[in-house]
């Protein structure tokens, strides 16, 4: 069990901080990126059709990108151009205090995937609601190196699915994006591999 809670500045978002606090178990690096994946998709359903969830997409698939042609890079050299920054002047800060609106519950049998709940304060907007997704995101990041490199493949892949498959809109799509997301990462791994082998 891990809980993951976020709270933003008075002044967000013209204050573009967040203050995150995690409390339980320690995700391995794919626990990481399946739970992030979960909670974009949750996201991107609950604000459907909104402004904040057409923001979302497109601050972060352009920063799939860009960062997508870096992964390969020394990961310093990455860090010191400030490429791993998911949303430009979105900072996390842990002197952020207020009560917690966004808080990730995660849960998981051993052996199977962990699942994602995600509970938001009756009176957040949707705004607040998207960045949460950004600040657990930079949270992994900030803490795995292999999370970085990652995901920009898996929000790409998500770009695609959202394009090709199914909208936001589609409940369908809160379980078959992240499942689309994770198996195109592991073809273009695999691809790699396989190449790096001949």
């Amino acid at each position: 069990m891990l809980e993951i809670s976020v709270r933003f500045a008075p002044g967000f978002p013209a204050d573009a901080r967040a203050g995150l606090r995690a409390e339980g178990d320690v995700l391995p690096e794919y626990g990481q990126v399946w739970i992030w994946d979960m909670a974009y998709a949750q996201t991107l359903h609950a604000l459907a059709g909104s402004e904040a969830a057409r923001t979302l997409r497109e601050d972060l698939e352009l920063w799939g990108i860009n960062m997508s042609s870096k992964v390969f890079q020394p990961m310093d050299h990455i860090r010191a151009k400030g490429h791993l920054n998911l949303r430009p002047d979105f900072t996390l800060d842990d002197a952020v205090a207020g009560d917690s609106v966004v808080v990730f519950r995660i849960n998981g049998a051993a052996g199977e995937l962990p699942r994602v709940e995600v509970e938001a304060a009756e009176e957040l907007d949707d705004d607040r609601r998207a960045a949460a997704v950004v600040a657990l995101g930079q949270f992994f990041i900030d803490q795995n190196d292999l999370f970085a490199k990652e995901l920009p493949l898996h929000i790409l892949a998500f770009r695609k699915f959202y394009s090709d498959i199914a909208s936001e809109s589609d409940p369908a799509s809160v379980d078959d994006a992240p499942m689309f997301a994770i198996q195109k990462a592991l073809e273009y791994f695999n691809s790699v591999a396989s190449g790096a082998r001949h």
